[in-house]
């Protein structure tokens, strides 16, 4: 094994792909373990973040100093690591690993190297921190292991052999892998964001002009706002950083409190409103989808656990102004079609993947029919296939040709599987599938190389967004009417509009149905029941009704900050019940 030490920004690093000729093809079928010991000095590097190219998983350096890739496919491997302390310098190691062997590396890193001046490719940066959102909002990361699973839609596959059935049983403390790995991916994209952040702020550093300065600010900040949102929700109370300057002097000292970075948040997302262009590909930020975010970001504060009510109002001004600028696609089924993404103008903001080695996703992997889906790791909600058509009721056998008005149910449920070439009708809902991410490939097919594109922001979650908001600042308007019937008449293809002279509670529990049924499996539900302060009563119902039941406690609709961060930082706080 050769060692290896070399100054790289880590935003490059950790995104760019290794030579073809260095990382050859790693084998399916054989497997092993890769033992890696990081060590500071004479003590173990705690923080230090571990990863391999090919990707595999990101794992973070605890007191032991020991971090173990396991039953991973043989091949060769470049195992690199970050220290926390500072995050501007990456060692590496080059391994081949063989079936049913573990390999055993060590770094003796003997002390932080210095910094020294660089000149830094603002352009090049920007491009990367948007590529690099792949790493986050993948099939495999945020959208299983945040966005639907624990709710009334989306289950871990009991059989799944991985951290999400623990996640999904709200079975995890600060030691679990993935509360580790997703704190530490978000960080290290933060990082990056904020030495753009530096560079541009820094007058002595030249650009164009300085309304291009401004821009690539508006866009860097727009990023570390999306970032801080997701870490808020999913962590509660993070902390904050917002430079890249390190203190070394002593041990890290970042202000952690809810209310300073949600108004961090607020900033950033003013300052890119102003700044960015008004028109621009989907594919980077522009002022709209940053004006969406930040109502995204006032409904949040405006609900549990904030309960700040008067963000509603402020959610609802932004919510107005977007009114119009895009709209639905006329089929429900081509918003996710990838033939129609350069037509596509439902989508504010979308994470971009072509299929490429440095741009697939895992889509296949975790989404779509039996017999397609290769990991199997995601099942519809007993009963949730059930809510596209109350009047009805699914039971063993189901009778088809299935006939049911909304048509986001053949576009999101697969009630049928794949053998060979040929579809097979499933009789037993209990082998229907989450079908939304399915590219319709068959099982031939490269499954990670999936190349259609994510959706973060699209047009009838401002829609929903906008009924919502104007109904808890002025009850149920025409406005507030007009909004929610577009998505309900696209779903049932006809003037399927919401019952008149409903009340404030009723109108609220119709968008409560209709977010449920428009956005499943995008990532959504988890952060409206929490904001809707209904996920206990949900798990309550599930745990009713299921024979895995959640052990869920109150305190889990947010996780623990990672023990990591913990051991590592003494100024963190962990949150409460952990």
């Amino acid at each position: 094994m050769k060692n290896f030490i070399q100054y790289f920004l880590l935003f490059f690093v950790l995104y760019s792909c290794s030579d073809d000729n260095t990382i050859s093809e790693i084998e399916e079928i054989d497997s092993g373990n890769i033992e890696v010991t990081v060590l500071l000095g004479s003590d173990a590097a705690i923080g230090a973040v571990v990863t391999t190219n090919p990707e595999t998983r990101t794992l973070v350096v605890g007191e032991s100093g020991v971090v173990v890739f396991e039953t991973i496919d043989t091949g060769n491997y470049v195992v690199n690591v970050v220290l926390n302390q500072n995050p501007d310098f990456l060692y590496f190691q080059e391994v081949v690993l063989t079936n049913n062997v573990t390999e055993k590396i060590v770094f003796n890193i003997p002390e932080i190297p210095e910094l020294t001046e660089q000149d830094l490719d603002v352009d090049f940066l920007l491009n990367v921190s948007y590529n690099n959102l792949r790493l986050i909002f993948n099939a495999d990361a945020y959208l299983s292991y945040w966005g639907d699973t624990g709710t009334d839609i989306l289950k871990a596959n009991p059989n799944f052999n991985g951290g999400l059935v623990d996640l999904d049983a709200y079975s995890f403390n600060a030691q679990s892998t993935v509360i580790n790995q997703v704190w530490a991916e978000h960080y290290i994209q933060i990082r990056g964001l904020n030495l753009g952040i530096d560079y541009l702020m820094d007058s002595s550093n030249v650009v164009s002009s300085e309304i291009y300065r401004k821009e690539l600010e508006a866009h860097f900040k727009f990023l570390r706002s999306l970032l801080y949102f997701n870490l808020i929700k999913i962590y509660g109370n993070p902390l904050l950083s917002v430079t890249a300057e390190i203190d070394l002097s002593g041990p890290p000292n970042y202000p952690q409190n809810p209310s300073t970075t949600y108004s961090q948040i607020e900033e950033d997302l003013l300052f890119a409103i102003e700044n960015l262009p008004v028109l621009n590909s989907n594919d980077q930020a522009n002022q709209w989808s940053a004006r969406f975010l930040l109502a995204k970001v006032y409904m949040t504060m405006a609900g549990f656990p904030l309960n700040e009510y008067g963000k509603y109002g402020s959610a609802l001004e932004q919510l107005k102004i977007l009114q119009g600028q895009y709209e639905l696609m006329a089929d429900y089924n081509s918003v996710f079609n990838e033939e129609n993404e350069a037509s596509n103008r439902e989508i504010l903001f979308k994470i971009t993947f072509d299929g490429s080695e440095d741009s697939k996703s895992s889509f296949n992997d975790y989404w779509g029919p039996l017999g397609i889906a290769s990991e199997d790791a995601l099942l519809i909600v007993s009963g949730f296939e059930n809510s596209f058509n109350s009047s009805m009721s699914f039971e063993n056998p189901v009778s088809f040709p299935i006939e049911i008005e909304d048509n986001r149910f053949k576009n999101n449920i697969a009630t049928f599987s794949i053998s060979g070439n040929n579809v097979v009708n499933e009789v037993d809902p209990k082998n229907w599938r989450p079908l939304k991410w399915y590219n319709g490939e068959l099982p031939d097919a490269d499954f990670e190389s999936s190349s259609f594109d994510y959706p973060v922001f699209r047009y009838a979650d401002v829609l929903l967004l906008l009924a919502e908001a104007e109904n808890e600042v002025n009850e149920p308007t025409p406005l507030a009417y007009a909004a929610i019937s577009q998505v309900r008449e696209r779903a049932f293809g006809n003037e399927n509009n919401v019952p008149g002279n409903l009340s404030k509670d009723q109108f609220f529990d119709t968008i409560y149905v209709e977010r449920k049924l428009e956005l499943c499996f995008e990532g959504h539900r988890r952060d409206d029941l929490i904001r809707w302060n209904k996920l206990q009563e949900v798990i309550d119902g599930f745990n009713s009704t299921n024979d895995f039941s959640k052990d869920y406690q109150p305190h889990e609709y947010v996780w623990p900050i990672p023990q990591s961060e913990i051991d590592l930082n003494p100024n963190a706080v962990q949150n409460p019940g952990y």
